[in-house]
């Protein structure tokens, strides 16, 4: 037995059925609490019974969404308050601007018997504290000056907490007889995940003013530190790392921050030239992307050498911020140099990446005129 059936094509779309519902209309309830009407003398709060038009709301309030269903306040117009402008620096971290009240609990003594000050560094606390001192490890570095010289210790990392506990003893050597004329400065210092260091605050004590033959507990007041009357040309972020297996050496240019505004007056056109050196021979020498208009230029720019291994150690990586005028002349903002010959942070910077290899380690370094 057979069937026949007919079929009729049409090139017309099929489209679904829409389900037809009431609006549904999202948004924040206004709240008759909120610090902008309670500070506000002139308002008026009512409520109305009338139903409301879908056309009307989205013609008076077309980002406020909520159920029609829901009882609404009516607010006066004349409620209207001046808006707080929020922060957009999402990335903030801690500024060497800002520096937070310290106060530190320490206690020491004097042994004779071996010449040594024993200084106990047991807590700190801070008076004003800020949500990026989360991210951040703090230590304490006690320095004793004599005629004889300088001593100098610190104190283990406490990592990510507003009121850190140490509870340890350094050892200061220092001779009987020079104990009166020692001064004592205490330091607590802050290190972000970039392995940059601000002193959030230090004190000096002089050992005459101090009884130093029993153990003496007490507090002080740190103050923040002077700042330098130099201007600095600014401080720039970099991640390098070092493949063995390919030779290659991968920098990333990442962003820069507290640059010399009186240099970027006329315009703002700001690049960074990256030369390899070994020993005093150029290699290579590549340029980031120009970035305009920024006073915080971001790069997040990579930026490959192709180096064998054994040419690593005696070769360094020099960069040059420059700022280009209208007439397309660069002008030097700063620059800096990582290598084994180089000092603090960048030398610090280049043996971790030697000793750590297929591992990116980013470090905020200081720009030199």
């Amino acid at each position: 037995m057979y069937f026949e059936f007919r079929v009729k094509k049409t090139t017309e779309p099929v489209q679904p059925r829409t389900r037809l519902t009431s609006p549904k209309i999202y948004g924040p309830n206004p709240v008759a609490t909120s610090p902008e009407f309670i500070n506000y003398t002139d308002y008026t709060v009512g409520t109305t019974n009338e139903p409301l038009s879908v056309s009307s709301l989205l013609a008076d309030r077309p980002s406020l969404m909520m159920d029609s269903s829901e009882e609404l306040f009516v607010v006066s117009k004349n409620a209207a308050v001046d808006a707080v402008p929020l922060s957009h620096d999402l990335e903030s971290e801690i500024s060497e601007d800002w520096m937070a009240t310290v106060k530190l609990h320490y206690a020491m003594k004097y042994n004779y018997q071996k010449s040594e000050l024993h200084l106990t560094i047991i807590e700190a606390q801070y008076a004003d504290t800020v949500e990026n001192m989360n991210y951040c490890d703090t230590y304490v570095v006690g320095t004793l000056v004599t005629k004889l010289g300088k001593a100098e210790a610190e104190t283990s990392n406490q990592t990510k907490t507003l009121y850190p506990v140490w509870q340890e003893t350094v050892v200061l050597p220092i001779s009987e007889e020079h104990v009166e004329e020692g001064t004592l400065t205490l330091a607590v210092y802050s290190c972000d995940k970039y392995s940059r260091q601000n002193c959030l605050g230090e004190a000096q004590l002089n050992l005459s003013d101090v009884v130093v033959d029993v153990r003496t507990n007490s507090w002080i007041n740190l103050k923040a530190p002077e700042k330098d009357s130099v201007t600095s040309p600014g401080e720039i972020l970099l991640s390098i790392n070092y493949l063995p297996a390919a030779n290659r050496l991968s920098v990333v240019v990442m962003k820069a921050r507290h640059l010399n505004l009186d240099k970027l007056k006329d315009l703002i056109d700001i690049s960074v030239k990256l030369t390899l050196l070994h020993q005093s021979l150029k290699l290579k020498k590549k340029h980031t992307r120009h970035v305009k208009h920024k006073i915080n230029p971001v790069w997040n720019e990579m930026i490959m050498f192709e180096v064998p291994y054994e040419l690593l150690s005696k070769s360094c990586l020099e960069l040059e911020m420059l700022n280009k005028d209208w007439t397309g002349q660069n002008h030097l903002l700063g620059k800096c140099s990582l290598g084994l010959n180089s000092n603090d942070l960048e030398l610090s910077h280049w043996q971790e990446m030697l000793n750590k290899p297929r591992k990116q380690i980013a470090m905020w370094h200081k720009l030199h005129a």
